[in-house]
């Protein structure tokens, strides 16, 4: 009997610090929500920027018409009636569009201790299973 109870504690032990090592860990389920929580948080941040420097140039292009005529040519678009120069040499502009650039998320890294603790947690299981059918088998005889 005491060395039932030997290995039950162990087992116990065990059991308890796999669980708390997978959810409470130094790189594990509670870090990795934190990282994402602070990821999302950054993002929003980025978003609120671009939607305040956004909405300052739809306020100028609505009430400057030399700001909607700097835009429409740096899109490409001249006036009926304008004569435009073409310089050979010379690239136009490239406008980058950032609208969803500060959406992308990275994919979660995974760690191969996270599948090595939900192994060793199944084993435990898987023992503790075994054990007590062993137990409850010599009680039946």
């Amino acid at each position: 009997m005491k060395r039932l109870a030997i290995i039950g504690a162990c087992y116990a032990v065990f059991l308890s610090n796999s669980l708390l090592s997978l959810f409470f860990g130094a790189t594990e389920l509670t870090v990795t929500t934190s990282n994402r929580k602070q990821l999302l948080l950054e993002n929003v941040d980025t978003l609120e920027k671009k939607r305040l420097q956004l909405t300052a140039k739809l306020e100028a292009l609505r009430s400057d018409p030399e700001s909607v005529i700097v835009e429409a040519r740096a899109l490409g678009f001249y006036r009926h009636g304008e004569e435009v120069i073409y310089l050979q040499n010379l690239k136009p502009s490239e406008i980058t569009l950032e609208a969803g650039s500060a959406l992308y998320l990275k994919p979660l890294e995974s760690s191969n201790r996270e599948s090595h603790k939900i192994i060793a947690i199944a084993v435990g299981l898987l023992t503790l299973f075994l054990f007590l059918a062993n137990r409850n088998s010599r009680y039946a005889d």
